[in-house]
């Protein structure tokens, strides 16, 4: 009976401190945590709907709306901006990279790349693709009309916030699948995508196949953060934490099993 005891108590201390249990109505948990879950997104409601028609401002300043850079072909829509030092340019180099070197580059798409941050500007967008060019013919670059920018990300469920603790948006990674009608078929998380996700996702968007993702990662869904010590992108620690606490209640139901059927035994 101590075991069981000792059991729920342990238990119940891991899964506070990684968030499954204790208040989860904000983004940061003690000022110190980050609640991914806010940042899933409800693939039932979105799947299929049509994403807003807003206006687009081109890296030449031409203004032109959404649907006309569809242009009859599949899309890859990438929410991100400009100035980020997170995820967003290794999420974006990482599918440049993909399709310069697979059978990708032939293959006939769009990948439309729009910031969400009402303070880029085209100089930030032509800085972006002066750092991390050269990009292939599939990619188009612009800004959302700050009034339209929300009108956009609520039309495919694209959460983001501003951190003032980390200075820094806090969002999604995700690759959106988007018809040349604007319908929306496939959600893709993580920030390095693999050739064969890539062209099944492209296929069932040009067949007008809706797609949804039977599990979600959450790891895949935070903004990693840039670590100057190690030089590297880490996850944050809400998700370690998690891992550890699911991780530890497996050990500890085991333990109090194997202690309950050894007291039978004697």
């Amino acid at each position: 009976m101590r075991s069981l005891v000792f059991a729920f108590l342990l238990l119940s201390s891991l899964l506070f401190a990684s968030g499954v249990m204790g208040p989860s109505s904000s983004a940061f948990k003690d000022n110190d945590f980050f609640n991914p879950e806010i940042l899933k997104i409800d693939e039932k409601k979105y799947l299929g709907n049509f994403v807003k028609n807003v206006k687009v401002i081109l890296e030449n300043g031409q203004e032109t709306d959404l649907y006309s850079l569809l242009k009859g072909k599949p899309t890859i829509l990438l929410l991100s901006y400009y100035t980020c030092e997170g995820t967003c340019p290794v999420r974006i180099d990482n599918l440049n990279k993909l399709i310069k070197e697979t059978s990708l580059k032939n293959k006939d798409f769009n990948v439309l790349n729009l910031s969400f941050d009402e303070k880029d500007n085209l100089e930030a967008l032509k800085k972006f693709k002066e750092i991390h060019g050269p990009f292939t013919k599939h990619w188009i670059f612009g800004l959302i009309k700050k009034n339209q920018i929300n009108e956009l990300t609520d039309s495919v469920g694209f959460k983001f916030f501003f951190s003032e603790r980390d200075k820094t948006f806090v969002h999604p990674n995700v690759y959106i699948f988007v018809t040349e009608g604007g319908r929306i078929t496939r959600y893709l998380y993580g920030v390095n995508p693999s050739e064969r996700d890539i062209k099944l996702a492209l296929l069932e968007t040009e067949q007008n196949k809706i797609s949804f993702n039977s599990i979600i990662d959450l790891a895949y869904l935070a903004c990693f953060t840039y670590d100057p010590s190690r030089s590297r992108y880490v996850i944050n620690p809400t998700l370690i934490f998690a891992g550890i606490g699911f991780s530890a209640f497996g050990l500890v139901l085991l333990y109090s099993l194997l202690t309950m059927k050894s007291k039978k035994e004697v």
